[in-house]
């Protein structure tokens, strides 16, 4: 299994020298299971995924004429689909691509990713796309196989509902646990997804003392994010053997002390930056 990392910060994207380090994109991971393509995510992140796949399929390195892919929100906050429309392999006609999402949140995947196309908010409407697009939406606990693959979904502390997803490839185990807020204590749900998971990525937007609005008396309570005590804690209770810290919100000072601070108590641990790769044996 092999992870690779193409927007990691929240919220909004951050282009700029404060970023240059960990990146300015919004979230998008990709992952690779032998000829499978898993993508978490379409933040803006994903429009350098899909030049890449370009890039690759031109010189060769990709050799298949039609490529499927399986793209899993975690919500449908704009800062994870903002990058779609962006998204070069969805306009080229020999693809195909499922989309999943959280099922009732007042609309489905297929609405969403049409109305952010539709006039007047983009000059391109998703039927203009050539690739075939499948919409699918998910309840809590449904499986979806692929292969050998098995992806999990479970809902986790977010407002308006929210899907961190569980990736079984053989015997490895991968976690994506954006924008889930861990309050005081940890979320036994969160914790016993990630059970031994041998890559947890989770949300740890946010120092303690944001969190909390000390310094600038401004709580960051109940948006929906993590700090990253919340996050090492939860790596800890479930025993996970390398933790990724993600969806940051902070500049690449900020970032790299909340990463030195976590390794402190949790050795194993990696503050997410674009172009990072992690392969799980």
């Amino acid at each position: 299994m092999l992870v690779k990392f193409w927007g990691v910060h929240g919220s909004l994207p951050r282009p700029g020298p404060s970023t240059l380090k960990y990146g300015g994109n919004t979230p998008c991971v990709e992952v690779r299971c032998g000829k499978n393509l898993i993508i978490f995510d379409a933040g803006s992140g994903i429009r350098e995924l899909g030049e890449d796949m370009v890039r690759r399929r031109r010189v060769g390195e990709i050799h298949e004429t039609n490529i499927t892919g399986h793209i899993f929100f975690s919500h449908l906050h704009w800062d994870h689909v903002q990058g779609f429309p962006f998204f070069a392999p969805a306009f080229q006609n020999s693809n195909e691509f499922h989309l999943y999402a959280v099922r009732g949140l007042n609309s489905t995947i297929h609405r969403i990713m049409s109305d952010q196309m539709d006039q007047p908010n983009f000059p391109i409407t998703l039927k203009d796309m050539g690739a075939a697009l499948f919409f699918h939406d998910l309840n809590s606990g449904d499986t979806v196989t692929i292969d050998e693959v098995v992806v999990r979904a479970e809902r986790v502390n977010h407002p308006g509902g929210c899907f961190g997803y569980r990736v079984e490839s053989g015997e490895k185990i991968m976690i994506y646990a954006s924008d889930t807020e861990i309050v005081e204590e940890i979320d036994p749900r969160v914790v016993e997804f990630a059970r031994n998971a041998d890559l947890l990525i989770h949300d740890g937007m946010f120092t303690p003392e944001q969190y909390h609005g000390i310094g600038d008396d401004f709580s960051r309570e109940s948006w929906g994010h993590s700090t990253w005590e919340g996050a090492v804690r939860t790596a800890v209770a479930a025993a996970a053997k390398h933790l990724v810290i993600f969806h940051h919100g902070n500049d690449d000072a900020t970032v790299q002390e909340i990463e030195r601070k976590a390794r402190e108590r949790f050795p194993k641990t990696t503050a997410a930056y674009e172009g990072l790769e992690i392969e799980i044996y």
